[in-house]
């Protein structure tokens, strides 16, 4: 199923129909936010806070022209200022905890806002986006293999094969191929959860890794290599045992 816009989402989430998951893929993929911004007294645009009655301080973004026409209208007025447009992950990921948080097309009937301590989750799903973005351009040599090694939540799944030993279960493979199964997001743990172990006869047991560890077991075990995300609901990623190599060789990370 395609990713709904980040204003559709906000709006199946708020009638049921989507999950809390499914809302911050949305809203950290979406590509042109308009946030208000003011100049600064060195000239450059700095973010524009809206203080509440108590004095705590907002950010108020937009997914649309049009979702600031509605706010603005029932303002009273125009936007005092201007609007910088960016992408999700750099608008999330810069969200800072002094803010009381952040309102999300305000004055729409698809609304919603966060407030202080969901801006952690919105920022680990900034660095989601920002992995998952890296994955699409290994091929290419483009990506920055840093962001491979140092992110901090992938999760494999293991099952019990004895009172102190478990195994790690493979994603599924018509060329009968041994790859380890990784997931960068609760939903798409979940969907392989859903799709691949609904049946199975065994309680799946998660396990976060960090990038230096996963990589390093890739090299240890005997794998034909791994795929992130298996089951979606993005599109899979596979590659051989020889992008752990790659992710770990020293001359890979300059300065390290």
């Amino acid at each position: 199923m395609p990713l709904p816009d980040a204003r559709a989402a906000a709006r199946e989430h708020l009638a049921g129909r989507l999950s809390h998951a499914a809302l911050f893929r949305s809203l950290v993929s979406h590509a042109d936010w308009h946030v208000p911004v003011r100049s600064s007294a060195n000239g450059e645009a700095a973010v524009l806070t809206f203080a509440d009655p108590a004095g705590a301080r907002w950010v108020k973004i937009f997914t649309d022209l049009s979702a600031i026409e509605t706010w603005a209208e029932q303002e009273g007025g125009g936007l005092d200022g201007q609007c910088v447009v960016t992408d999700g992950a750099n608008l999330f990921g810069a969200l800072d905890d002094e803010l009381a948080g952040v309102e999300i097309n305000p004055g729409s009937p698809e609304g919603i806002h966060y407030q202080r301590q969901h801006l952690p989750l919105l920022r680990q799903w900034a660095r989601i986006i920002e992995l998952e973005s890296a994955l699409e351009t290994v091929d290419q040599g483009e990506t920055p293999i840093g962001l491979l090694r140092d992110y901090d939540a992938y999760v494999l799944v293991l099952k019990r094969v004895g009172d102190d030993s478990a195994q790690l279960v493979l994603a599924p493979d018509d060329q009968g191929r041994a790859l380890a199964a990784v997931f960068t997001a609760e939903d798409t743990l979940a969907a392989f959860c859903d799709q691949v172990l609904s049946s199975a006869d065994f309680e799946p047991i998660p396990v976060r890794v960090n990038g230096e560890r996963l990589f390093a077991q890739l090299q240890a075990l005997p794998l034909d290599g791994l795929v992130f995300n298996c089951s979606g609901p993005i599109q899979p990623r596979a590659f051989g045992k020889r992008l752990a190599d790659y992710v770990l060789a020293p001359d890979a990370h300059p300065g390290r």
